[in-house]
């Protein structure tokens, strides 16, 4: 299960929920429920929930102190720009496994370049699919249109890879 947490209407969530559905996620959201091939199931909250799951993805798409209560499964691993400081907080709290996504090097995953119909993304250290198949550090090529923002895009290449999606240069 994949959860992002985000604002309502919020831009950054439809564009990650729009390239996990191009990859074989089932997305629900706001009424409405696109199936993408059934690889992994997507679901955009935009209030806190009672999560009762053994683990998750989690994805904080933007700063939002609605979710400054809100608590996750133990084995949760978390997705949010490096400077969230709002996620940050919620996910030290609930000591869940965290991936950074940004510009800096201390970030998990960064972007390494984006061209009209593609983008070259980075792991830069080693990490775990919720299977607990290891990946380790590399590049992953992402073919999409050139609209979305440079976080949506490193934040859906980290949830494929959470999810066993971690062909190389697809």
């Amino acid at each position: 299960m994949v959860i992002l947490f985000s604002r309502r209407k919020s831009l950054i969530q439809k564009e990650i929920a729009e390239i996990l559905y191009k990859y074989g996620g089932d997305i629900i959201e706001d009424k409405q429920i696109k199936l993408g091939g059934g690889e992994f199931t997507v679901l955009s909250v935009t209030k806190p929930q009672q999560l009762l799951l053994k683990s998750a993805v989690t994805v904080f798409c933007e700063e939002n102190e609605k979710f400054e209560a809100q608590l996750l499964p133990k084995g949760a691993i978390a997705v949010c720009e490096a400077q969230n400081k709002t996620a940050l907080e919620i996910l030290k709290r609930n000591g869940v496994a965290v991936i950074t996504c940004g510009s800096g090097h201390k970030n998990t995953i960064t972007l390494a370049s984006i061209t009209e119909n593609s983008a070259i993304i980075s792991l830069q250290r080693n990490l775990y699919d919720l299977k607990g198949k290891k990946i380790e550090p590399a590049d992953f090529k992402i073919n999409l249109p050139p609209k979305f923002s440079p976080f949506s895009v490193m934040a859906a290449v980290a949830v494929l890879l959470l999810c066993g999606k971690s062909r190389k240069n697809e």
